[in-house]
């Protein structure tokens, strides 16, 4: 799991840092900088997957010119986007600038990539290099590099341009590349692709606005190994006060994409209807439960505005419903919203369960703020926000 992620020079953010839990609620005013925040992010894993040119990271956020991606305030002096990412077990930093109007490169992998190739380099041929006594960190990477040359089967008559890119590559993805990191996307499904089956997306196997569902839910329920799953998805329709159940048919033309969808109301002769007559909620809840508990998703995910198509109160279980199935499913995720009953299903005195309120300070910068429980308080989390007890809200009118 991500334990904490700082954010330097992008966009409205000046210098933030967020300590994460499982579940991770972000609330703010518009134009706060909710969205910016989950961009940082995004961009740290572009860099991790070594994947930082213009199409690769258009896809996953809103890219723009790059003097408008670094920060715009009057004092600030930096050149470079700073993302710090720490794991349970790692961590890994990225200094990343622009190189042109279509990509990025990232400052600290091409240093280090530098030093690696010269050691290496000493190392192959014998000589010493002075550098390793005074590094702590190269001293270790020189001891295993026998090890290394071992694990990648070069023979003695390999050519040294054979095998120092190999042993740099190696290296470099040991300290700057996490698949936890480099998987993570910004999921904002939209109505339009969801009743879109047939819709095919470029990231597999469920796109950002919601392609590729039924290739996922497929996946889940064409496999015997995924009971669990296909339970967990269809206790989590029940939600829905009419649904009753739904299942792939077995007799569908290699061009035809659809589910039956059975409401406990309709009259038995018409009993299923497929997805283009589900309603807008139905939609969205199915391809959340599908995020959740594929393993195929990403470990580390974020939702944008997670209450789009769903009642109010339907919000307030949705989110304690999610928790649970991030804990079982071992999925950890950033939301933001403007709803407040989404609040009302979190239990602020699980650590695992996070709020924070994003806003922007006298200087217009991004800052985040942690609200945490308060054993004393007799008001919903959504009255303290609407009431502009925990800020979040617009103070201009």
């Amino acid at each position: 799991m991500i334990k904490s992620i700082e954010i330097k020079n992008f966009k409205s953010i000046d210098n933030l840092k967020i300590d994460l839990g499982r579940l991770n609620i972000i609330i703010g005013a518009n134009g706060s900088g909710k969205t910016n925040i989950l961009e940082a992010i995004a961009m740290g894993a572009a860099s991790s997957a070594d994947k930082l040119d213009y199409e690769f990271i258009s896809n996953r956020l809103r890219v723009s010119s790059p003097e408008f991606m670094y920060n715009a305030f009057p004092t600030n002096k930096s050149k470079f986007i700073e993302i710090k990412i720490k794991t349970h077990n790692n961590k890994y930093n990225y200094n990343l600038i622009s190189k042109n109007e279509r990509s990025w490169i990232d400052r600290n992998k091409d240093e280090f990539q530098h030093e690696i190739h010269k050691l290496l380099i000493d190392l192959f041929k014998g000589n010493e290099n002075p550098v390793v006594k005074e590094n702590a960190e190269l001293e270790t990477l020189s001891s295993i590099f026998s090890s290394l040359l071992k694990d990648e089967n070069i023979e003695k008559d390999d050519t040294f341009n054979e095998i120092i890119p190999v042993i740099t590559k190696k290296i470099i993805n040991d300290n700057f590349s996490s698949k936890e990191i480099s998987d993570f996307l910004i999921y904002t499904p939209e109505y339009s692709f969801l009743r879109k089956f047939e819709e095919p997306g470029q990231i597999i196997p469920l796109g950002l606005k919601g392609e590729g569902l039924f290739y996922t839910i497929k996946q889940i329920f064409n496999n015997k190994k995924n009971n669990l799953q296909k339970e967990e998805i269809k206790r989590g329709l029940h939600l829905l006060d009419w649904f009753d159940d739904f299942y792939i048919p077995d007799n569908l033309m290699s061009n035809e994409y659809k589910i039956a969808i059975k409401d406990r109301f309709i009259r038995p002769k018409i009993r299923y209807f497929d997805q283009r007559s589900a309603n807008e909620g139905f939609l969205y809840l199915l391809f959340y439960l599908v995020l959740f508990t594929s393993k195929n998703t990403p470990k580390f995910f974020a939702i944008d505005n997670i209450e789009t198509g769903f009642n109010p109160k339907l919000c307030r279980n949705l989110t304690t419903l999610f928790y649970k199935l991030a804990k079982k499913f071992n999925k950890q995720v950033i939301v933001t919203t403007h709803n407040p009953a989404i609040l009302d299903g979190l239990n602020l005195s699980d650590d695992k369960q996070r709020l924070f309120v994003a806003y922007r300070k006298n200087d217009g910068s991004t800052a985040l703020e942690r609200i945490k429980h308060k054993p004393n308080s007799n008001m919903k989390l959504s009255e303290l926000w609407m009431k502009g007890i925990i800020g979040g809200l617009p103070d201009n009118f």
